[in-house]
């Protein structure tokens, strides 16, 4: 909290501008492993995220690219493997 009682950033309800920013960076995140799988062909979750460097994206921020990737139909999950759609 400031001086004036007011958080220094939005919380969890956020404005448009924080939701425009979250779906680029969601979107980024699923073309990067897209054209990996792409390249690569079909690959592991762990694979996929040490090659790519997931660990440094933030909390959750790799789930939920891989879920929203198979969602939007970006690649496609085989079992405990991802592929190109």
């Amino acid at each position: 909290m400031t001086p004036s009682g007011l958080a220094p950033f939005p919380g969890p309800g956020g404005s448009t501008v924080d939701a425009d920013e979250n779906e680029w960076w969601l979107h980024r995140e699923i073309s990067l492993i897209q054209n990996l799988l792409r390249e690569e062909g079909e690959l592991p979750r762990k694979e996929i995220g040490e090659r790519l460097g997931c660990k440094y994206w933030g909390p959750t921020r790799f789930r939920s690219a891989l879920k929203a990737g198979v969602q939007r139909g970006a690649f496609a999950k085989r079992g405990r493997n991802y592929g190109p759609a």
